[in-house]
Parts: structure tokens; C-alpha cells; sequence
């Protein structure tokens, strides 16, 4: 993986990284997040206000995001006695239009559309989308997701990839997240193409390859940067790598496509 290194360093590690962080802006996810479950489950449970069953995934879930996020993932767990209602190669384009059509109903000026996996939802006063991906919970804490291009269901576990994050970065002196949110900076300010799944194994691989930042300080960050990104550059060209946590195949080039068409997953039901 061809990537050269930054010509600056961070003399005030620890101003920079408050700056990165999501913020404010936190409390308005929250707010969309729980309007969308309340709407879901007043369909799929007939329970006005609840705001369970839902997961927060992606670079938001493992508390790797930065302010200027623009997607945000959620998983909307679905109650288990509708499962046999939704098996076919129709039932995953069924369950997302159900999500869609209820999210319509509660959102009426907003754009919500099926795109695959997730359903969007692009909310323009916020400048940022929910992709709210209706899933089934397995007994082993993973989820069974609809893909309407395979048709049918896949397996994806969000849960290892966010306890792998905060192993490694209570480990690591909370570096990790403090990293990775330096990184996404990085890759946006240079366009490099790179998903945030990616970015968030290939940090999580450069720490656990090396003790010497161990009990370091954001104080540290010019030197973990000039050796996260040697690390990077010594990497060789792969198609893939294995996700933090969950060992799931994440491909090393990011295109156009949405992160779960990129993501290979282990199983399909």
C-alpha cells in the first residue's frame, strides 16, 4: 500500500483531537436516531416511544467518527417472530420497502430511498444520512441483514469490530480512537480512498504489531504518525483485509459503492 507520510507533525496532539471529534453534532445523531427507532418499532412492535432495538455501527458505533461525518450507520433489530415471514429471495426487498414506507410516513419532505442493504435516510436540515439496515440478531450477537442484489440475507458482526476498538484502544492508552479519527482527517484532506472500516483495522493491525506506544500520550503523535505511516507504505497490495474484531473481509480500495457491497461477509442464510 503504496502511501507516503505527512511532512508535518502535531505539536498539540491532544487540542487536535478534541477538534476532530464528533461534538455537539452528537446530540442531533441521538435525536435522529431515536425518532427512526420510535418509528419502526411503532410498526414492527406496536409500542409507542421506544427507543430500543437499534445499534449504532460503522465509524459512529466504534466512536472512530470526526465532526464532519457525513454517514451514519444504524441497525434496526427486528423482532424475531417475523423472520419465516421475510425468508425468500423476495423478503429482503420486502422487509426494506416496510422500513422505507414507515420512515415515509414520519419523515414526509425527506428523501428515503432502498439502496440495497440500508435504507436512506438524507436529512438536509442535519447535512448528513442515516442508513438504517433492518436486521435479525443471531444468538451469537451477529446479525442476518437483507442484500436485495444477492437476495437474500447476509451475516455481519458489528459487535466484535466495536469491542476490538475498545480492547485495543483501553490497551493502547485510548490512542486508538484518538488515531483513527487523526487518520480519517488525513485520508480527507488528501482524498486517499479508503473506507472507514478499513482505516479503522489498518490502525488497529500498526498497534497491536508494536509495544511503543503502549502507555504514550497524544504528546506522542508525530512519532506514531511517522511509523503508522511507514507501516503503511510497507504494506503489500492486497484485495482484501480481515475487519478488526470480527475477521470479516473488507477490500483495500474504496469505490463508489456503498461499505456493505464492499464488505465480503463469512455467511448467507
Amino acid at each position: 500500500m503504496a502511501v507516503g507520510a505527512p511532512e508535518h507533525t502535531y505539536p498539540d496532539s491532544e487540542r487536535y483531537d478534541e477538534n476532530l471529534k464528533v461534538g455537539e453534532l452528537a446530540t442531533t445523531v441521538a435525536s435522529r436516531r431515536d425518532e427512526i427507532t420510535k418509528a419502526l418499532n411503532k410498526d414492527f412492535r406496536d409500542k409507542d416511544s421506544c427507543t430500543d432495538f437499534k445499534l449504532m455501527v460503522g465509524s459512529f458505533g466504534r466512536h472512530a467518527a470526526i465532526k464532519d461525518v457525513s454517514d451514519l450507520d444504524m441497525i434496526f433489530i427486528l423482532p424475531s417472530r417475523i423472520r419465516s415471514s421475510y425468508d425468500g429471495d423476495t423478503g429482503p426487498r420486502r422487509i426494506l420497502e416496510r422500513v422505507r414506507d414507515d420512515l415515509k410516513a414520519r419523515y414526509k419532505n425527506t428523501e428515503i430511498r432502498v439502496d440495497q442493504c440500508v435504507v436512506r435516510v438524507r436529512f438536509t436540515s442535519n447535512a448528513f444520512k442515516f442508513e438504517v439496515q433492518p436486521a435479525f440478531e443471531n444468538a451469537d450477537g451477529s446479525f442476518d441483514y437483507p442484500d436485495t442484489k444477492a437476495e437474500g440475507w447476509k451475516v455481519t458482526k458489528p459487535r466484535e469490530e466495536i469491542a476490538a476498538t475498545k480492547e485495543c484502544n483501553d490497551r493502547i492508552s485510548t490512542n486508538v480512537r484518538h488515531f483513527a479519527r487523526m487518520a480519517r482527517a488525513w485520508k480527507n484532506a488528501n482524498g486517499v480512498n479508503m473506507g472507514g472500516l478499513l482505516i479503522d483495522t489498518l490502525v488497529y493491525n500498526f498497534f497491536d504489531q508494536t509495544d511503543d506506544y503502549d502507555a504514550a500520550g497524544t504528546g506522542s503523535f508525530d512519532l506514531m504518525a511517522r511509523d503508522f505511516f511507514e507501516f503503511l507504505k510497507d504494506q503489500a497490495e492486497e484485495e482484501y483485509y480481515l475487519a478488526l474484531g470480527s475477521r470479516q473481509r473488507v477490500t483495500s480500495r474504496h469505490s463508489s459503492s456503498r461499505r456493505r457491497r464492499r464488505r465480503t461477509t463469512d455467511a448467507s442464510r
